[in-house]
């Protein structure tokens, strides 16, 4: 079954996505556009933009239609958000805003914030725009097990015109996913390699402004190498939910047309002697909490992020394949 008619300007069919809805039976995906590296995506209207691991973010008609180059010129590109008519795009080194045209066309580049924090191989920014109109943007730690320093290693907020920074996590390892769910904001944050197939777990935690969550002192509530014995600065706030180690939980989105469960992108292990994750999960809630994580989704790559389109069907961006995916029930 193919879940949407062919459209002009669509690519060709990809390889079948094999969907797990319980005892339904499986969907097929269609491949919605080619984009080099494709990290986060933001739906702005009828145009899907997506940040990439490279140098430039591109934009899809999400009616059909090839990905466009519509900026270029960063470093890592991996975050983008949207809000009031404006895209804002989290690299490296900067948060810049865009002013959305016609078709997704931008102009009026600025940057809002510059020199922000060395993340190291953690260096890709995730990016969201809160409840509160706020931004909110996670930088990594930038090792393996270590000591962060200043930024490194948590999730600020801060005004759309980059003023009032605060820091609202902090000992987190590496975040590259959040949303919110009934005014709480919940984060994915991935474990630390090297520790064996089966610990630490992944995290999903949720925000509690100004609060710690244990990096490096914890990965899930295990003691970290080196750290065994180490006094943490505060008391960690545990995670709500443990993913398996190293399938390296990535986007999260909640889904109106999944009645609020979320959907998590496993971008997949590489640090393991059997390889995990390289799908996507169905994270079920009951009662505002958490209870369960079920395969939803395999055959899309690597996923990096998830995202509702207008009309209710999932999207799915692979950075191994270059690849926006597109399905629904």
């Amino acid at each position: 079954m193919v879940v949407f008619a062919a459209k002009a300007g669509f690519l060709a069919l990809a390889a079948v996505a094999t969907v797990a809805f319980g005892v339904a039976a499986a969907a097929q995906a269609e491949l919605l556009a080619r984009v080099p590296a494709a990290r986060e995506m933001a739906v702005c209207g009828d145009t899907l933009f997506v940040g990439t691991k490279g140098s430039s973010v591109y934009a899809v008609p999400l009616s059909g239609g090839r990905a466009r180059r519509v900026a270029s010129g960063f470093s890592a590109p991996n975050g983008v958000a949207c809000s009031r008519g404006r895209l804002f795009v989290a690299s490296r080194d900067s948060i810049t805003v865009f002013d959305i045209g016609r078709g997704g066309a931008l102009s009026g580049r600025r940057d809002i914030r510059r020199d922000l924090p060395n993340s190291g191989a953690h260096s890709y920014r995730y990016i969201a725009v809160g409840p509160d109109a706020r931004l909110y943007v996670s930088f990594g730690s930038p090792c393996n097990i270590c000591s962060p320093r200043g930024l490194q290693g948590t999730i600020v907020s801060m005004n759309q015109d980059g003023s009032d920074l605060r820091r609202v996590a902090w000992g987190v390892r590496n975040s590259v996913g959040f949303d919110w769910r009934g005014g709480t904001m919940f984060f994915t944050d991935n474990g630390a390699d090297r520790m064996g197939d089966d610990v630490p777990p992944d995290e999903l935690n949720a925000l509690r402004p100004g609060g710690f969550y244990g990096f490096p002192y914890f990965g899930g509530q295990i003691r970290l190498t080196g750290f065994e014995d180490a006094t943490p600065p505060a008391r960690q706030i545990a995670p709500v939910f443990n993913f398996q180690a190293h399938v390296a939980a990535l986007g999260i989105h909640f889904f109106r047309s999944l009645g609020g469960d979320a959907l998590v992108a496993q971008h997949g292990s590489w640090d393991r002697s059997v390889p995990v994750g390289y799908q996507v999960v169905r994270l079920r809630f009951r009662g505002g909490r958490p209870v369960s994580a079920t395969t939803f989704l395999r055959d899309v790559g690597r996923p990096v992020d998830v995202k509702e389109a207008p009309d209710g069907s999932v999207l799915v961006s692979d950075d191994a394949g270059g690849a926006v995916y597109v399905f629904q029930r």
